[in-house]
């Protein structure tokens, strides 16, 4: 049985550092909550290292390296763990994601009591997508007040670090908690996660552009916008305006087509996988109608207004899919009222 008390804090942290996965992953139970919950919060652990840039590039780089070392132990140390986190002393301590990194052993607690083969497939999870960050954080040795992707390749490089492990993770936590997935269904579904993990991390992207070049980042590629005739550096000047709508809509046409393969992976669960399926559903359309909203809109670019879907929309979308969950046809027309507001 889990550690009532660290469960516990698990479940109280996770709405403060993610509103949005918050509601996702409630909707699943058992065992495979569990581990999702916990997941979730060990990446969220990786994520807010590498965004630390109060910390020096050294020392995060330590910081990820240690944090790998405890998921490679056979068993973890205690003692190793209380120095890890008060290596993060110079963050502010109110911060809910530094609250998470100071009692992240209650999310070690609950990871323990889960089965020798969950955590073998977290671990994995974990490992790479630090190993990932580590060289997000190491394009930083510049000094450059300014980031930014270069490629295609690299922003699908940085998408799969960020979100394709976890999609690789959820797929093979499916097929293991799954009493009804056919082998054939769930190498289909190997075969379209990347693409859900990378239709939902650019969805993240676009939405907030603006936003990330604000704190001196900008995961719009380089060459992208150079085709459209933009600098980079340049993407949110007033001059090239519509040049950089341009190029957020092509980069929309692209990330809408992940999100096709994204409805085709959630429909492969079975209908008996009820919690299964609305996990996926609700991140799936709260993805696409965001995209719907955010094409051909100037607010991506002057940051003023927030481009994102209303609280109302989120219980709507909860609604309507608990209504539709099992109907694979019904669900493809509310797709495609959104989805179809993008060319392609």
């Amino acid at each position: 049985m889990p550690d009532t008390q660290a469960l516990k804090f698990c479940v109280e942290i996770l709405p403060q550092v993610s509103r949005t996965f918050a509601i996702n992953i409630r909707v699943l139970n058992g065992e495979l909550y569990r581990a999702v919950l916990v997941a979730y919060l060990f990446c969220r652990i990786v994520d807010t290292v590498e965004d630390a840039e109060d910390l020096s590039i050294d020392l995060r780089n330590r910081l990820l390296d240690e944090y790998m070392a405890f998921f490679e132990a056979p068993t973890l140390d205690p003692r190793r763990l209380s120095e890890w986190t008060a290596l993060f002393s110079r963050l502010d301590p109110s911060d809910p994601q530094q609250r998470l990194i100071q009692n992240c052993l209650s999310v070690f607690a609950v990871f323990s009591d889960l089965t020798a083969s969950t955590r073998a497939i977290m671990s994995d999870c974990v490992l790479e997508m630090a190993a990932g960050m580590k060289k997000t954080v190491n394009r930083q040795q510049s000094r450059e007040s300014f980031h930014s992707l270069q490629t295609m390749a690299d922003l699908e490089e940085y998408c799969y670090y960020v979100a394709g492990t976890v999609g690789i993770m959820l797929t093979k936590l499916f097929v293991a908690y799954s009493e009804s997935l056919k082998p054939s269904a769930a190498r289909k579904m190997a075969d379209l996660q990347l693409s859900f993990a990378l239709g939902l991390q650019m969805t993240n992207i676009i939405k907030d552009c603006s936003e990330d070049n604000r704190r001196g980042w900008c995961y719009i590629p380089a060459d992208l916008a150079t085709k459209f005739g933009v600098p980079i550096a340049e993407f949110f000047a007033l001059q090239h305006r519509q040049q950089s709508l341009a190029t957020l809509d092509d980069l929309m046409i692209k990330t809408a087509k992940h999100l096709d393969d994204a409805l085709d992976y959630t429909l492969l669960l079975p209908r008996t996988e009820i919690r299964m399926r609305l996990f996926n559903l609700w991140s799936l359309f709260f993805a696409v109608k965001t995209l719907s909203k955010a094409w051909h809109n100037k607010d991506l670019l002057s940051g003023e207004v927030t481009v994102k879907i209303s609280r109302c929309d989120v219980y709507k979308t909860l609604a309507q899919t608990g209504l539709l969950v099992t109907s694979n046809a019904l669900l493809h027309r509310l797709y495609h009222r959104f989805r179809d507001k993008i060319p392609g």
